[in-house]
């Protein structure tokens, strides 16, 4: 059994000491210093190999102001800020989320300056910093998060760290973050006596139900500070009872206050207090995982080692079911994104299988089929491996709530549509060739996987929603210039090609009745008029013209079967080369 500890500490003792703090506070100091504009003010920065730091700032006065109109959350949906929020398209895409009113009011109102001033000198940049303090955090966190949205290529991808700043966002931004897994991207340092930070929190829920009842939501890492340390932690859950207990001892009237709460000090002092941490306090734990949790809350000032009150005894207790649950999740989502990025990695070996295959006049289908060299063979695990997944991906997906695996079903639509019409085919090559002669009939019926089905009706679905019908045969521009590269769009058109050859077969063979013959002859001009479609639609892969495709072989059976005289709509295409190559380039 995997063993769990908490190690908040020792990634606090990693951040403060790694410099990048003290460059963000600096950079933030000498836009202070420099500009005597009370509203927003940025500035970009950049000192020799040092990272490109980028500065929102406000004076405490105009914070003091905006932030005082209280907890307000504007809605992605709200006519407010239409034009910023646009700017969060994807984040928009996977869920309602809602922004506090003072920070997307503030960033709506320089969006444009920001955005011109700024983009530019963005994408010549390697390393970046996007920091902030207060109200200008707030926006720092806004401008970072139209940066992962807008600028998706680059790499690596930009830090944002906020010093004081309030909580931004909701319970939907929180999600939204985790399912593009930005909250990396975000760090927050606080201090236990900065009341802004704290501001849109109601320390009367108390810190069992803060979690559920507070509107304002944390996202990122926090590196929490005090006077005996710091620690960081990542479990919104966590954070939010964390600002909620330190919240008593920074309730002070902001007005009090004058000038920047200093972080820079702060910082200096738990970079030395990291080099001498006394964790004795942790002794009395229970576990190695509640030592960590004892030591973190040592750190930022509300426990000690002469703490041993019900109530303390109780947040270590919750924090521990809480980080669990939270590194557990994690763990999880690290396992699935191995198993989709192998997913990735076995579909590229199979579109380089297709092309190689295509080299060889053979095609990918019958050069599976055939299993003439080793290669053959790995193809084979990487279709075991690819439709393993696939599987556990339409299970998972069933089991889900209606609306949550919609949404899901929504995300796996195009990469299980790709696998489909990729591996399928040869799930059809195996079919055929393990069960042999004429009992290896019907696949779509008998042989076929039901997760393969259910991908198709997820598509078939969407499409409808899309009021696009299925099979169409009225190409689109799209269609016509993907031909070539493309795979065939109804991934059972090889059952088809077989069930087609068996047909032929029955046709020329002397043991069979006229009925059969009939039958054969009916079932033969059905799969004409199918093919003839998919021409016409753009929808099938040039490959099954190659010389020694399955299909090709069925076409030479067919027009022997059906004597001197046969003509067919095919034929002006399959015998035409001209015709073929003008298929290919989407110009029939």
């Amino acid at each position: 059994m995997t063993k769990l500890f908490s190690s908040g500490s020792e990634l606090a003792n990693v951040v403060v000491g790694s410099d990048l703090l003290q460059q963000s506070w600096k950079a933030i100091l000498e836009l202070a210093n420099g500009n005597p504009d009370p509203s927003l003010r940025f500035g970009i920065s950049q000192e020799g190999k040092n990272p490109t730091i980028i500065t929102f700032f406000t004076s405490h006065d105009f914070a003091i102001d905006r932030l005082k109109q209280g907890p307000d959350l504007v809605s992605s949906s709200s006519s407010v800020a239409k034009d910023s929020f646009g700017l969060f398209v994807s984040l928009s895409g996977k869920t309602q989320f809602a922004i506090n009113r003072a920070a997307i009011s503030l960033f709506d109102q320089h969006r444009d300056k920001l955005l011109s001033e700024l983009k530019d000198k963005i994408n010549d940049s390697n390393r970046l910093i996007i920091t902030g303090y207060s109200l200008g955090g707030s926006v720092a966190l806004l401008f970072t998060l139209w940066l992962l949205e807008s600028v998706t290529s680059r790499k690596p991808k930009p830090l944002c760290i906020t010093f004081g700043s309030p909580l931004i966002g909701d319970t939907g931004l929180q999600k939204a973050l985790v399912q593009y897994s930005w909250n990396s991207y975000f760090l927050n340092v606080v201090s236990d006596q900065d009341p802004v930070p704290k501001l849109f929190i109601n320390p009367d829920l108390g810190t069992e139900t803060a979690h559920l009842e507070n509107g304002h939501k944390p996202f990122g890492t926090f590196l929490l500070c005090s006077g005996s340390g710091c620690s960081c932690f990542e479990d919104p859950e966590t954070v939010l009872q964390l600002l909620v207990k330190t919240a008593p001892s920074a309730n002070q009237d902001l007005n009090q206050r004058n000038g920047l709460y200093p972080y820079g000090n702060i910082v200096e002092y738990v970079k030395r207090k990291a080099l001498c941490r006394d964790n004795s306090d942790a002794e009395r734990a229970p576990s190695p995982f509640a030592a960590g949790i004892i030591t973190e809350l040592s750190a930022i000032g509300i426990t000690s080692p002469q703490d041993q009150n019900e109530e303390i005894d109780g947040l270590v207790e919750r924090m521990e079911k809480q980080e669990k649950k939270f590194l557990m999740a994690k763990n999880k989502s690290l396992i699935s994104f191995k198993k989709l990025t192998d997913a990735k990695i076995f579909m590229t070996y199979l579109e380089w299988y297709k092309k190689a295959s295509e080299d060889k006049k053979i095609g990918y289908y019958d050069c599976f089929k055939k299993k003439l060299s080793k290669t053959d063979m790995d193809v084979d695990e990487f279709c075991r491996r690819l439709t393993n997944y696939w599987v556990d991906m339409v299970e998972a997906a069933e089991k889900k709530p209606q609306k949550e695996g919609a949404s899901f079903r929504m995300r796996c639509l195009f990469g299980g549509t790709n696998y489909r019409r990729m591996v399928e085919p040869l799930h059809i090559a195996k079919y055929y060739n393990q069960k042999g002669g004429r009992q290896a009939i019907d696949y779509r019926n008998k042989g076929r996987h039901r997760h393969f089905r259910i991908l198709e009706e997820w598509l078939e679905q969407w499409q409808k929603e899309q009021k696009n019908e299925v099979g169409s045969t009225t190409p689109n521009d799209r269609k016509r210039k993907m031909v070539a590269p493309s795979l065939t769009i109804d991934s059972c058109f090889w059952a088809e090609v077989e069930e087609a050859i068996l047909s032929c077969k029955l046709l020329n063979s002397t043991e069979s009745s006229v009925e059969e013959k009939d039958s054969s002859k009916k079932d033969l001009k059905k799969f004409e008029a199918y093919v003839l479609g998919l021409l016409k639609a753009y929808s099938v892969s040039i490959e099954i013209f190659l010389e020694g495709s399955s299909f090709m072989l069925w076409w030479e059976d067919y027009k022997k079967a059906m004597g001197s005289s046969f003509t067919s709509p095919l034929t002006n295409i399959i015998e035409n080369h001209h015709k073929r190559k003008r298929y290919a380039t989407g110009d029939l």
